[in-house]
């Protein structure tokens, strides 16, 4: 999921987000899945990221590696070079954060980076502070980047180490309360799950002057339900397939 603010061409189509750099179509979240897509073309996605053992940053969604490497371990109990000892089923390594953002350097694609934890807050405050201090030092911001997190405590650590980031967050439809938490938050988007999200909903959020993004869109219908809701982002597992839509 990822959310430009102040893009007017959104105002015309939505912008189409790789959800975990188009898991539906590769492999999910490795930097080959991101340089093929860039290669076709597309401008927008997402990855997850988590913190090491020996902070570090890696970008995949589970916290553990068995679902995508086939092995035990979890990536916040292990070091970055345990982590790279080990692929993916389809045989790629887990990108770091700092690979990612070496091979976006200048180029004219947008990224969103979703905070994942486990629950202990002073691990995702670092979280927070290490990825606003690499994306500093690559020069990555500004109308690229999105930071969101189903956890408000993470947007605000983010907003407390760069004010300027913009933040979405994370959340299921339909409930206005969401509304009123990420206005407080200093949010600029809500990405909210499809499934839950009301016409009512959708319109409120536009209407606090936030943007949405609507997830995960997997199916055709999905797609037309969210173009019908005025999503300013569709986020799919399939952006080859619904950037040609």
């Amino acid at each position: 999921m990822l959310f430009i603010t102040g893009m007017n061409v959104l105002a015309a189509e939505p912008l189409i987000v790789a959800h975990r750099m188009g898991a539906g179509e590769r492999d999910e979240n490795v930097l080959a899945s991101l340089e093929e897509c860039a290669s076709l073309g597309l401008k927008a996605f997402e990855t997850d990221i988590h913190i090491t053992k020996d902070d570090q940053i890696i970008a995949t969604h589970d916290g553990s590696l068995m679902r995508r490497c086939g092995v035990e371990g979890v990536v916040e109990d292990m070091t970055l070079e345990e982590i790279k000892k080990v692929n993916t089923k389809d045989g790629h390594p887990l990108p770091t954060l700092k690979e990612l953002l070496v091979f976006l350097k200048d180029k004219d694609i947008l990224m969103q980076l979703e905070l994942k934890t486990n629950g202990d807050g002073k691990r995702l405050r670092k979280l927070a502070e290490l990825m606003v201090g690499e994306l500093k030092e690559a020069e990555f911001g500004g109308e690229r980047l999105l930071v969101i997190s189903f956890c408000l405590e993470g947007l605000k650590f983010t907003k407390e180490f760069d004010p300027k980031i913009s933040t979405g967050y994370l959340c299921g439809g339909s409930d206005e309360k969401n509304i009123l938490a990420a206005k407080e938050a200093g949010c600029d988007w809500i990405s909210a799950e499809l499934a839950t999200t009301t016409r009512h909903f959708a319109d409120k959020v536009h209407k606090e002057g936030m943007k949405l993004a609507l997830w995960t869109i997997r199916a055709d219908r999905d797609f037309t339900l969210a173009k019908d809701l005025e999503a300013d982002a569709i986020v799919t597992d399939f952006p080859e397939k619904y950037s040609k839509r």
